[in-house]
């Protein structure tokens, strides 16, 4: 059954010796069942770094609503912090988007439901 939603796949990985195609393979194969998908993939950045070139891009095309669901492939690929987290999930709600992870304790989740990102957080860096 096909999505009729367009999704935002972001891939990270903080070393350039390090690759994303195990993430992106994972993001590639969930987002076919999407109307539409695009990508914003980030080789060599520090998920500690709040400001990355593509997260940037991403979150500049959350303004000109290009997506309606962003997909990562765990929590700590888009943030290292929970504060970074919960921020960006507080500007997705916002702006009517949905913030999926495809690995982890939440599945998919949903904006609304920041108290379980922060339990799922405490402690540690995201």
């Amino acid at each position: 059954m096909l999505i009729t939603k367009t999704v935002a796949l972001y891939a990270r990985v903080s070393t350039l010796d390090q690759s994303c195609d195990m993430q992106l393979e994972d993001l590639r194969r969930y987002a076919a069942r999407f109307a539409s998908s695009c990508e914003y993939v980030e080789v060599g950045v520090s998920g500690a770094q709040r400001r990355r070139p593509q997260l940037d891009a991403l979150m500049r095309d959350a303004h000109k609503r290009l997506f309606d669901v962003v997909l990562v492939w765990k929590f700590d690929r888009f943030a290292r912090s929970v504060k970074h987290l919960v921020d960006s999930l507080e500007e997705f709600r916002a702006l009517g988007i949905d913030f999926h992870q495809l690995h982890g304790r939440h599945r998919y989740h949903h904006p609304e439901r920041r108290t379980s990102v922060s339990h799922h957080g405490r402690g540690s860096a995201v």
